[in-house]
C-alpha cells in the first residue's frame, strides 16, 4: 500500500487502484467488482449500438455519434427496467433515438428543414 496527503494506492494482486485516504479494503473491493459491468455495457456499446462505428474525421462527427449511441443504450436500458422485458433490440433503440433527435434537429433548424424540402422536389429519375 502507497499513502499520500490525499490519495491510497491498493496494490490487489494485479489491480492498482487509487482511493481517497480513509476508504476502506472493503469499498476499494466493491468498486474494484464494478470493472466486469463497465466492460460489460461497453461490449454492448460496440457490438449492439455500433460505438465502433464512426469512420468520419471530425471530432464534432464523432462525438454526435458517441452520444447518440449513449443516449441510446440509456433508453434502451431505462426501458428493459420499465417493461420488464428485453423485446426492445438495440438497433430498435437506436433508431428510435435517431428518429427523434432527427426530428429536434429540423425544429430547432428551420432554414434546413425549408432545404431538405425543396431537393425533395427535384427528380432524381427521369
Amino acid at each position: 500500500m502507497i499513502a499520500s496527503r490525499t490519495t491510497l494506492v491498493f496494490l490487489c494482486g494485479l489491480a492498482v487502484v487509487a482511493a481517497v485516504v480513509g476508504a476502506s479494503l472493503k469499498a476499494v473491493v466493491r468498486l474494484a467488482h464494478h470493472r466486469w459491468a463497465i466492460e460489460q455495457q461497453y461490449a454492448e456499446l460496440k457490438d449492439e449500438l455500433g460505438l465502433d462505428h464512426f469512420e468520419g474525421r471530425s471530432f464534432h462527427g464523432w462525438h454526435r455519434h458517441v452520444v447518440l449511441t449513449a443516449i441510446a443504450y440509456a433508453f434502451l436500458q431505462r426501458e428493459r427496467q420499465r417493461r420488464r422485458r428485453h423485446d426492445l433490440t438495440f438497433p430498435q433503440a437506436r433508431a428510435v433515438i435517431t428518429d427523434i433527435l432527427t426530428a429536434h434537429y429540423f425544429l430547432t433548424h428551420r432554414q434546413h428543414l425549408h432545404m431538405l424540402l425543396k431537393l425533395a422536389e427535384i427528380p432524381l429519375r427521369t
